[in-house]
């Protein structure tokens, strides 16, 4: 918090700041100002909360200082000093947005009192300030979540063109013909969420979006959307000077590689054949779908399209019923992962045949659900028709299965418990941590350990690591000089701001704050 103290006597300026404790009031900075003039200037580059104001001066006085802060709509709290026991003054210095009037000779008493009384109105103006930013940042989100909902349902076919999606085009700042369209399909969404970004779904998209708005904003207008978990649209209106086809094709390549680069982002797109207006936006939709299927999952294995691949995932059924049957996790992993292996050794996969085998899989899963009269309690996620990494597709596979073993009731076999999963936790908070590792170490499903930790230990699991990491930062600003960055990096926060904005919530005050505290 800063204070400004304008008056023309050093003597008096000097006074009002030795005067007071300002560490008391949380005051880290004071501005000094000799007339009017040189005060408006501070205020608007310093932003003050507090302004100490004499009424006579050379040049602009205070009465002429307020009403220039009061025409500039300038939120600041202003404690009038005077040597006139004049009531006019009072009253046009009230008028003027003044929250307290002092006369001289001032005491410490004085002085502190009126500070109090100006950081109180500020702080309640700062909450409704905040509040109202809140509210208008929700309700912005909440109306272009609704129009990104009524433009996919649009461009996926289900409802036709309407007036309607004339004025979202007008919104979004898109023209209404030749508009180029690209699908791009998320492969590492779910890792990176958990391991880059602790979970934190919204920043991971912004992060995403500042890349992409980056890299497009001198290319022309644009948009992209979610379709649904895996599948993005972007929608772009190219600059005639920048509009051929082929630096397109270099635009959304550098788009690519930027989210690649930067993090650790990996997708595959399928492009439009031509430009379209927005009447038939739903048709290229179609067109980049199909070019997407072609997409071949295992570049890297092999510089031709994929063959014709002869496995089935159907052939493994009987194999993973009889893993549920003697209640096998072990031997379900292996089962899959055999497969999976067998698929990267044939040398190619386009995503049309992994979606063959996603929906063989979630068939086997429904009848092995079936089959053992699951109750369903910790519930059985089919996978997702568009998943594209086929490391995610085997971990999504085995954790399902699992989850279907400890449906099936009694004892399970698998690595440790829900007890070994907190004593994990509580040694290995610093590390990464997410349910989808906790699966993998203990071979139990996702959804199983968030269950059962829940019901043990009345918490979730990330629940549980963000607090021991917060008491364990109180420790090391408290009892340690390392920095704000070197601990958000010992805790396993690559990112200084998100650990902060986490600290903040949970404990009330920036991590600097608290040291100071301390």
């Amino acid at each position: 918090m800063k204070v400004l103290i304008v008056d023309d006597e050093e003597l008096i300026r000097e006074g009002i700041e030795l005067a007071v404790d300002w560490t008391k009031f949380g005051v880290e900075e004071r501005l000094f100002a000799e007339d009017g003039d040189q005060a408006i200037d501070l205020i608007r580059q310093h932003h003050p909360a507090v302004l100490f104001c004499d009424m006579s001066m050379p040049g602009m006085n205070g009465l002429e200082l307020l009403r220039r802060i009061r025409e500039e709509q300038i939120d600041i709290q202003i404690i009038i000093v005077s040597g006139y026991d004049d009531f006019t003054y009072t009253r046009v210095a009230i008028q003027l947005g003044g929250v307290d009037y002092i006369l001289k000779p001032f005491s410490k008493k004085d002085l502190e009192e009126a500070l109090e009384k100006a950081i109180a109105v500020w702080k309640q103006s700062e909450l409704n300030q905040h509040d109202n930013r809140q509210n208008q940042h929700r309700w912005r989100q909440a109306d272009a979540m609704l129009d990104e909902q009524k433009l996919v349902m649009y461009f996926n076919g289900e409802v036709g063109y309407h007036e309607g999606i004339r004025g979202l085009f007008y919104k979004i700042g898109l023209p209404m013909h030749s508009i180029k369209a690209a699908l791009i399909l998320v492969q590492n969404k779910l890792e990176l969420i958990d391991q880059r970004f602790q979970g934190d779904e919204g920043l991971f998209i912004f992060a995403v979006n500042n890349i992409l708005h980056e890299i497009l904003e001198p290319y022309g207008a644009h948009y992209i959307c979610k379709l649904d978990e895996y599948q993005w649209l972007l929608l772009s209106r190219v600059k005639e000077h920048s509009g051929t086809w082929e630096e397109y094709q270099r635009c959304i390549a550098k788009i690519v590689n930027g989210w690649k680069s930067t993090l650790g982002l990996k997708v595959f797109t399928g492009l439009a054949d031509q430009e379209v207006d927005v009447h038939t936006l739903p048709n290229a939709v179609k067109s980049a779908r199909l070019n997407l299927l072609q997409s071949n999952l295992l570049p890297d294995s092999s510089t031709k399209p994929p063959k014709e691949i002869r496995l089935s995932f159907v052939d493994q059924q009987v194999l993973l019923q009889a893993a549920l049957k003697n209640k096998d996790k072990v031997y379900v992993g292996d089962i899959i992962r055999s497969f999976v292996q067998k698929l990267r050794e044939h040398g190619g996969l386009s995503l049309k045949r992994l979606q063959t085998y996603t929906v063989e899989g979630n068939l086997m899963l429904e009848q092995a659900s079936q089959m053992i009269g699951s109750a369903n309690q910790v519930g059985i996620k089919f996978i997702p028709i568009w998943i594209s990494d086929l490391g995610e597709w085997e971990k999504l596979q085995t954790q399902q299965w699992w989850a279907l073993v400890e449906d099936g009731g009694d004892e399970v076999s698998g690595s440790g418990s829900i007890h070994a999963v907190r004593d994990f936790i509580h040694h290995h908070f610093q590390e990464e941590i997410s349910l989808s590792i906790l699966s993998e170490r203990f071979h139990f499903s996702p959804q199983y350990i968030a269950k059962k930790f829940k019901e043990l230990y009345n918490t979730t699991v990330m629940t549980c690591v963000i607090e021991l990491r917060m008491e364990k930062a109180k420790s090391l600003l408290a009892h340690t000089d390392m920095s704000v960055s070197e601990i958000a990096n010992a805790l396993g926060y690559v990112d200084e701001n998100y650990f902060g904005k986490v600290f903040r919530k949970h404990h009330g005050v920036s991590p600097l704050q608290y040291r100071k505290q301390q």
